[in-house]
């Protein structure tokens, strides 16, 4: 006889709708587009993989009979999401058959043996540290948009770089992502309950893990968090997610960060530069969203240019007392910098006519920015 359980709709839902975010990618395997269903007595542990991204989650549930199965996650979710009853009942049948009643309607769906499902990764349990989720969000909020996307020419830069680093007799955690067109870093201090966390000399979060570190850290205060040689490990009282590490290089940015100087710095209101740049870019080419910034005393006059449309103008006061300056830059790439930042307002530093643009804000501690030029 196999498996029987009630469990309540929002529940399935909350947990198969992070699982098929991992499971629908398209694999090789036909069984990594299911989820594997581990009936216990008191609880279903719902797991996941792609073989890059594994899941498990315990889910409270009314068990009569236990069992193992696995069933596609997307039609899973699909029936959780479209169902109206509170509670959804499991029941299994003969040659891997699930019998599931969401009040009035009945479904019945083919499952495969869990035999053939793979292994989830084993991890180091002691080598786990306490993080707050605050602090792991605010690190993937603030550089997860500069990731470069999967066709990159260089595919390290389809990740995040993780550090820990000591300065000052303070403890931080970095992360660092660029795209080859801007880098962005954030770092934030933590306590002394983090110095025991294990990071590799080049520690690489691939983008979909980065992605998923970030839905972990929703609706937790804190979770358990490790980094061993090939893996990153997080934790919670119902949650256990493993990303396999990606092998390689990234690019050494610390001799970039050296060409700024700090007095060519334009002070600029971040919500005002934010709204001008969005009206901007609606003037834009739609590949390169090229757009023109010249700075004069204390005005900064943005111009855009398309072959279809038209054209744009916005100019609006800014604090400057340097060289006049005349650049282009990819529009876009502002508006994601200026979206995460935070404070009223940033410092915006230009060495000449040619130069990258570096942004940082003293109400936005330990985020930079750094956006390279475009010619026009």
């Amino acid at each position: 006889m196999g498996f029987q359980f009630n469990i309540g709709r929002d529940d399935l839902l909350r947990s198969i709708s992070t699982q098929q975010n991992i499971t629908s990618k398209k694999g090789t395997l036909a069984i990594l587009a299911n989820v594997l269903l581990e009936v216990k007595s008191d609880h279903i542990l719902f797991t996941g993989t792609d073989l890059e991204i594994g899941l498990k989650q315990t889910v409270p549930a009314e068990v009569i009979e236990t069992g193992i199965l696995t069933l596609p996650a997307k039609k899973l979710f699909e029936l959780a999401r479209e169902s109206g009853s509170a509670t959804i009942s499991f029941k299994e049948l003969e040659n891997n058959w699930v019998e599931i009643t969401a009040g009035p309607s009945v479904y019945r769906l083919a499952g495969l043996l869990g035999d053939e499902f793979p292994q989830f990764p084993l991890y180091n349990e002691n080598a786990l540290v306490q993080i707050d989720s605050s602090i792991m969000a605010d690190l993937v909020d603030k550089t997860v948009f500069s990731i470069a996307q999967d066709k990159e020419n260089m595919f390290t830069l389809t990740a995040v770089l993780f550090q820990k680093v000591k300065e000052d007799d303070k403890l931080y955690l970095k992360m660092i992502s660029s795209d080859g067109h801007r880098l962005t870093i954030m770092s934030r201090e933590v306590d002394a309950s983090v110095e025991g966390l294990h990071v590799n000399p080049i520690t690489l979060i691939p983008r979909r893990g980065v992605q998923e570190i970030r839905k972990f850290c929703e609706n937790k205060n804190s979770f358990l968090f490790g980094i061993e040689e090939k893996q990153a490990v997080l934790k919670s009282e119902d949650s256990l997610l493993i990303i396999r590490l990606m092998e390689g290089d990234f690019p050494d940015f610390k001799g970039l960060l050296n060409v700024f100087s700090k007095e060519n710095s334009i002070n600029i209101d971040r919500i005002r530069f934010l709204e001008s740049l969005k009206r901007i870019n609606l003037f834009t080419e739609d590949l390169f969203h090229a757009i023109k910034i010249e700075v004069n005393d204390d005005q900064m006059i943005l111009t855009s240019q398309n072959a279809d449309f038209g054209s744009a103008k916005d100019e609006f006061n800014v604090d400057y007392k340097g060289k006049s300056l005349s650049l282009g830059f990819n529009c876009r790439y502002f508006i994601e910098s200026l979206q995460v930042m935070e404070g009223n307002t940033i410092k915006a530093n230009i060495k000449s006519q040619e130069s990258p643009c570096m942004i940082t804000s003293d109400e936005d501690i330990g985020f930079l920015s750094i956006i390279m030029p475009m010619k026009l």
